[in-house]
């Protein structure tokens, strides 16, 4: 008999031990759903147009030794931008998140000049979007909270910002139609939709109230069934040669 309790001592021992151990496990997983998810588009717009590393905490994301060029969302990409046709996004450990964007000395993730530092507060399950716009001293960070819901079959689903340094606000009109008033730099326009079957796929940028375009973008891409994107103005209003990478331009976010 005192066999028997004593092997179900051990066993009972043993089952305790493995208990413990899976609920380790567990504790230490990391559900994904559970992370804040962010894009980072660097469109600070230098005549040189330097290619540059992200750091994330201190951590470099963007490739163990690989450069991005400007301008490249990170990750996925997007119209008259660098990057692919994804809408990906950074998961991210939520709370306060530093960011961190640095040219690297050559063949090291060491940096030789960092172009500037942000550390916004992240939210479990949302989705972000931190712009950079304007130089040197005058950088800023814009951070965005992407609502991603699609659109019901036949429409595509957009914001507009504005990231203009040199105007004090933009119209933005999809041909002749203006879908956005009066979005001040650094400003975010509610979201809007546009039909697929529209009459035109011709993006413009107008100072308010006017009635010239100040640059345009096509792309019948940029209209597609149930998508969501961010229509960007970027670069100088003053820079009108448009071989010169600081001129202004339309790009277009994928973010769903």
């Amino acid at each position: 008999m005192k066999i028997h309790y004593l092997i179900a001592g051990i066993v009972c021992i043993l089952s305790l031990a493995g208990c413990e151990k899976n609920g380790l496990r567990t504790s230490n997983f990391i559900d994904a759903s559970e992370q804040a998810q962010i894009k980072i588009n660097f469109f600070s717009m230098y005549r040189s147009l330097p290619a540059y590393q992200i750091k994330v905490n201190d951590e470099r994301v963007s490739g163990i030794l690989s450069l991005i060029p400007n301008p490249t969302p990170f990750p996925g990409g997007g119209l008259n931008t660098g990057g692919g046709s994804t809408a990906d996004y950074l998961a991210v450990n939520p709370g306060v998140t530093k960011v961190a964007i640095s040219l690297p000395k050559t063949g090291t993730n060491e940096d030789s000049l960092q172009l500037i530092t942000t550390s916004p507060t992240l939210d479990a399950r949302t989705k972000y979007s931190l712009y950079f716009a304007d130089t040197a001293a005058k950088m800023i960070s814009l951070l965005v909270a992407d609502t991603l819901t699609r659109p019901d079959s036949g429409f595509a689903k957009y914001k507009f910002v504005n990231l203009m340094p040199d105007v004090p606000a933009l119209d933005l009109y999809i041909g002749t139609t203006k879908v956005a008033s009066n979005i001040l730099y650094k400003g975010i326009s509610p979201s809007f939709t546009v039909p697929t079957n529209s009459s035109s796929t011709t993006w413009g940028i107008r100072l308010v109230g006017g009635t010239t375009n100040l640059i345009t973008y096509a792309s019948s891409s940029s209209v597609s069934n149930r998508r969501v994107y961010t229509v960007i103005a970027r670069g100088y209003n003053s820079v009108m040669t448009t071989s010169d990478v600081r001129s202004r331009k339309i790009s277009i976010i994928f973010n769903e």
